[in-house]
């Protein structure tokens, strides 16, 4: 039996969005695995391209937060361990692995439309009908993203006082 492509996004892509839904890179590659495997014969049914991005990154979210659900995952440790304490700066750069921790802080819907919109898979519109809210709520949801996740950036580059 000959499946229909995969759509574009890359699987590259789709991998990034179940990494920022999930916060652990085992887990991400499980359930893309798992979602791929179980949409394999179902995905030559959908007709359109776009539709067929929808409705993996559908399913592909929906397995996400199952896992969630099922057994949250701990938030990655920032432990540095290239430079000993005393080299280490008193306020660390934004750095990508920080982001990705933060990110997944994020509540759901915020998570999954911050996602969605960044990694540019779908128009506003799109996004929208995905997530079950009309465009307004959408906007509303993405401005609450962002400032919970600038929130909570802020709050990590914070030195910590030692207490003697």
């Amino acid at each position: 039996m000959q499946t229909a492509p995969l759509p574009n996004p890359t699987l590259a892509e789709f991998y990034r969005f179940a990494l920022l839904l999930t916060g652990s890179i085992k887990t991400a590659e499980q359930v893309l695995a798992d979602t791929l495997d179980e949409v394999a014969h179902q995905i030559a049914q959908v007709r359109s391209e776009t539709g067929r991005q929808a409705w993996l990154v559908q399913r592909l979210r929906e397995r996400c937060l199952k896992n969630n659900g099922a057994s949250p995952p701990a938030a990655p440790r920032l432990v540095r361990t290239d430079s000993t304490p005393s080299e280490r700066p008193a306020v660390l750069k934004i750095e990508a692995f920080l982001l990705a921790q933060r990110f997944h802080t994020l509540p759901e819907p915020e998570r999954s439309a911050l996602a969605l919109f960044y990694l540019d898979f779908f128009t506003i519109a799109e996004i929208a009908e995905l997530l079950k809210m009309d465009t307004e709520t959408l906007s509303e949801t993405l401005d609450a993203a962002r400032e919970l996740l600038g929130q909570s950036l802020r709050n990590a580059q914070k030195p910590r006082s030692s207490k003697l």
